[in-house]
């Protein structure tokens, strides 16, 4: 039987990893075009997105740019990505608006079926700007919401149905719970988590929503570098920027995430 040629050994290699949920390296074509929008946050925005950017780009899914002025990009500059990531806000200065054509722009993207992906403190900004309200959930209320300090905390999967949590397991992160977060009943829950060092009660974690037709999702955890390298968030993220891309998952990585903290 004669050997198989290096074109055949390819296609065996790119079926077997399709199969797995990876992509073939050098496949930039097929790659999610994702932008990070950051330079502003009360959180170290600068090591949480160093981490965003080499998580995503190891997956070997997504092609990812990275901006830290997102109030000047205008919808033709955001139309050419499948997926933005929030980690920017502008905490305590809460009354912050972006100019129009930004704002027009980040609506008419989602609208039109880009995904939005927003992470712990990325949903509390723009206060007072309405429309950010309906395509955004778990702000911080003041004089409502509170944390403890960094601990342990339990992330538990409440929908086994949605692509983003289909066959997750619980897992365990050391993370800063939000406890009373604020809720936009618009949004489906599909995990909660629990603080195991006190009573918080299970604290609505994990979120999607939607807009016209594009695809949301929030999670309240990812407090800091550390807690963005625990392996069930980033199997969650990964997951969770797929699915706000495409509407599906193919990211199979780590289905049982360790209890790394």
């Amino acid at each position: 039987m004669k050997s198989l040629t290096v074109f055949g050994l390819a296609a065996v290699l790119a079926l077997v990893l399709s199969a797995t949920g990876c992509q073939v390296p050098g496949t930039a074509s097929e790659e999610l075009k994702i932008l990070i929008l950051t330079g502003r946050n009360n959180h170290n925005w600068e090591q949480t997105t160093a981490v965003l950017d080499s998580t995503l780009k190891e997956c070997g899914l997504f092609s990812v740019d990275i901006t830290t002025k997102p109030d000047t990009l205008k919808y033709e500059q955001l139309k050419k990505y499948d997926a933005l990531l929030s980690n920017w806000n502008s905490w305590p200065e809460n009354d912050i608006r972006w100019p129009e054509a930004a704002e027009q722009g980040l609506m008419r993207f989602v609208n039109e079926g880009g995904g939005l992906v927003f992470f712990h403190s990325s949903t509390s900004a723009f206060y007072t700007w309405p429309e950010f309200k309906q395509i955004s959930t778990a702000a911080w209320i003041m004089d409502s919401t509170w944390h403890g300090p960094i601990s342990p905390v339990t992330v538990s999967v409440q929908n086994q149905e949605h692509p983003i949590t289909s066959g997750l397991t619980d897992f365990d992160i050391l993370d800063e719970l939000w406890i009373n977060a604020g809720q936009n009943e618009a949004f489906r829950v599909l995990g909660t988590a629990s603080n195991n060092e006190e009573d918080t009660g299970e604290q609505p974690a994990i979120f999607v929503g939607s807009y016209g037709r594009g695809r949301i999702f929030h999670t309240i955890l990812g407090h800091d570098a550390r807690t963005l390298r625990n392996t069930g968030f980033q199997t969650l993220i990964l997951r969770a920027t797929e699915w706000a891309s495409t509407g599906q998952v193919v990211y199979h990585d780590c289905l049982n995430p360790a209890n790394d903290y």
